[in-house]
């Protein structure tokens, strides 16, 4: 073995990840939190993340410390770099790893003179990384989450797998079982959660679409259906199921993160556009069935639920200029979906599923998400 594999193997004393964007960009990012605990079980991980996204990495056994952006931040929002390169010098971080860079908090780690400053190379500012890596993520050669880990190749992990761990506690387990009961759903009941929004982070299907499989998954007898979301997005399918005999649930805006986490274990399908909930769900081993637009920006390839691309419905694998320049929310691609794809796949999963759950009534994740990919998703073209 030579000296500098002995040196990766030690690996870092305390090291800093930095992610300080959405939702579904985070829990992406946790499994290099889990790669360098399982190759450096010593080392002390901690991860600068937004307020909002804290308990979703706080939910990660591998990170032993969350710190919060704003609380390096004035009241209006702008970083308080003396502090953050005060606190970076006491906390004493050997490595510090930038997955989403950002332009002062590259600065405030080469001000803190943090020995490896790992980040991309392709930016204004990378000139203040130690370490870069040169890829181009905008073509969508690799998944996010695989993009991620490969940053860690400064410090010795050169093949660190993609893996998800988040916890969900026996609190928000109850709380989600009580709230279910309280619509007469049960410990049992086969469950499918729709989440019709994104947050404007992609495209979506209309929301008429996801009423429509709503009502069908209903009245298939199949499932109960729940409807979530944030408090902004409550009301995105209320009028399109105002005549609707029977309502799915709707839980938006009524769940923390925590309790959303739960809500999906428990679920044995979720449905969704690209967003961090989808995320949530994969890294939590519920099945998902989801949609996305022919857009580079937007590529399944990239962003799709990881080791899950068998399960991306998309109305072709073209890329559409005329959809990627209109910039519509519902684009004519997403549009061109149809609500009889998405119902048999549902359909589908709700079949192959063998359910198991534990003593206190929660849901054992299926082992068929340990499947690897799945070489093509479907196209709206398969059902004709």
């Amino acid at each position: 073995m030579s000296s500098s594999e002995k040196k990766a193997e030690i690996g870092p004393r305390r090291i800093l990840l930095v992610r300080t964007d959405r939702i579904g960009d985070v829990i992406l990012s946790t499994p290099v939190a889990i790669a360098l605990k399982k190759h450096f079980p010593e080392t002390e991980v901690a991860f600068l993340v937004r307020e909002y996204t804290r308990p979703l990495v706080q939910s990660c056994p591998a990170v032993d410390s969350v710190l919060s952006l704003e609380s390096f931040q004035s009241p209006q929002g702008k970083l308080r770099i003396r502090a953050l390169v005060r606190y970076l010098r006491e906390q004493k971080f050997d490595a510090v790893v930038h997955l989403h860079p950002r332009a002062e908090l590259a600065w405030a780690a080469w001000l803190a003179q943090i020995p490896k400053n790992i980040g991309t190379g392709y930016r204004f500012f990378s000139f203040l990384f130690s370490h870069r890596i040169y890829e181009h993520r905008k073509t969508a050669a690799r998944h996010e989450a695989e993009y991620n880990l490969r940053l860690l190749r400064p410090l010795g992990l050169t093949e660190a797998a993609v893996q998800f761990d988040l916890r969900v506690d026996a609190t928000s387990r109850e709380r989600v079982e009580a709230i279910l009961r309280e619509q007469g759903i049960v410990p049992g009941t086969p469950l499918v959660v729709l989440h019709p929004g994104s947050g404007g982070s992609a495209r979506d299907w209309p929301p008429e679409y996801f009423a429509d499989l709503a009502q069908r998954v209903r009245q298939s007898g199949k499932a109960r259906v729940v409807i979530t979301g944030s408090a902004d997005e409550k009301d995105l399918l209320e009028p399109h199921l105002q005549s609707a005999k029977m309502k799915p649930v709707s839980l938006a805006g009524r769940l923390s993160f925590k309790e959303l986490a739960a809500l999906l274990r428990r679920a044995d399908v979720m449905v969704a556009n690209s967003t961090g909930p989808l995320h949530l769900a994969v890294a939590v081993g519920t099945e998902v069935v989801a949609f996305y637009p022919p857009i580079r920006a937007c590529r399944p390839e990239r962003w799709g639920p990881y080791g899950r691309r068998g399960d991306v419905l998309m109305s072709q694998q073209e890329e559409c200029r005329k959809c990627q320049k209109s910039g519509e929310r519902y684009c004519a691609c997403m549009r061109a979906i149809p609500v009889d794809l998405a119902l048999e796949r549902v359909l589908q999963k709700l079949g192959e599923i063998s359910i198991k759950y534990d003593q206190d009534g929660s849901k054992i994740p299926s082992p068929k998400f340990q499947i690897p990919n799945k070489s093509q998703a479907p196209n709206a073209n398969d059902l004709k």
